[in-house]
């Protein structure tokens, strides 16, 4: 291994778990998400003589991956898209409740833990890419307002009002599925 692949080996390894987590997110299937970061990481190692040594990295190689994502989308939006018509029923997301044998659920709380994990996962998958993606680099990653305008390039009062927006839609959705599943009775005042 030369020095320069030792470099970007340093690195790059504390922030590659945190790059595959957020490409799933971002790509919402195991395969297009390696896909993902193997080409960020290769668009990085080669721009790897523009990284200004002392700056933030993990801001620098996340802007790389969510601009390689943002390329791959907008590919993807223009090709023609099959559908399942399944994907667009209603209650798709409630087929898995079919299979809960209420004679073991010993209360609430067992069928919050089996679902309220994979609501908060399928709320964000939901949101529209501009939102999801401000929502998991600020919410998940813990980037800052400004990391995440440098990230995505766009101005500090888009970024805010993105992450606004997708928590508001986020909120909508969980507090749906709280009230379908029974957690949140219909008299409970939503907060605004």
């Amino acid at each position: 291994m030369n020095q320069r692949q030792q470099r970007f080996s340093l690195l790059i390894k504390p922030h590659f778990p945190s790059l595959h987590s957020t490409a799933m997110r971002m790509a919402r299937n195991k395969s297009d998400a390696e896909d993902l970061v193997q080409e960020a990481l290769y668009k990085a190692y080669r721009a790897l003589d523009q990284y200004q040594a002392n700056t933030n990295f993990r801001a620098w190689v996340f802007r790389i991956l969510v601009n390689t994502f943002i390329t791959a989308y907008r590919k993807a939006v223009k090709a023609p898209q099959k559908v399942s018509y399944d994907d667009l029923e209603d209650f798709a997301l409630y087929k898995k409740s079919e299979l809960i044998n209420p004679d073991q659920v010993e209360s609430k709380g067992d069928i919050t833990e089996a679902y309220f994990e994979d609501d908060i996962k399928t709320a964000l998958e939901n949101l529209p890419y501009q939102f999801r993606l401000v929502v998991l680099l600020c919410d998940v990653e813990g980037f800052s307002y400004n990391e995440i305008a440098n990230i995505i390039n766009s101005p500090l009062g888009t970024v805010m009002s993105r992450l606004y927006r997708g928590r508001k839609l986020l909120q909508r959705t969980l507090w749906s599925y709280a009230q379908k599943r029974g957690y949140i009775n219909e008299n409970t005042k939503r907060k605004k």
